[in-house]
């Protein structure tokens, strides 16, 4: 499974700490990559819309795109930082501490 996160937008944004991350669950370990593929699944990602999801008010707001490769299938989704679905929440929050871990390892 691959999955590619690109956050955009918001106050302070600086598009040189922002690059995209991209994860490959054959990568990871094998309990990081199980936690990954759970979090999708939870986030119930695959049945979700292409439209971005959360209150779109505001000019300083987060605006998450999100797109998984799994086999044969592939989706995409973008969040704003206003959506409050539990697993969505949990999904953005473990890929932006992905992200940062990998920035700072860089």
């Amino acid at each position: 499974m691959k999955v590619y996160f690109k956050p955009e937008g918001g106050f302070g944004f600086f598009p040189g700490l922002n690059k995209p991350l991209e994860l490959n669950s054959e990568d990871l370990p094998e309990d990081e990559a199980s936690h990954l593929k759970n979090l999708i699944k939870e986030a119930q990602l695959f049945e979700l819309s292409n439209q971005p999801l959360g209150t779109t008010h505001g000019a300083d707001q987060k605006k998450y795109t999100i797109r998984v490769e799994d086999q044969d299938r592939q989706h995409w989704i973008q969040i704003m930082d206003t959506e409050r679905d539990p697993g969505l929440q949990n999904l953005l929050a473990y890929l932006s501490q992905k992200q940062k871990e990998i920035r700072k390892m860089k």
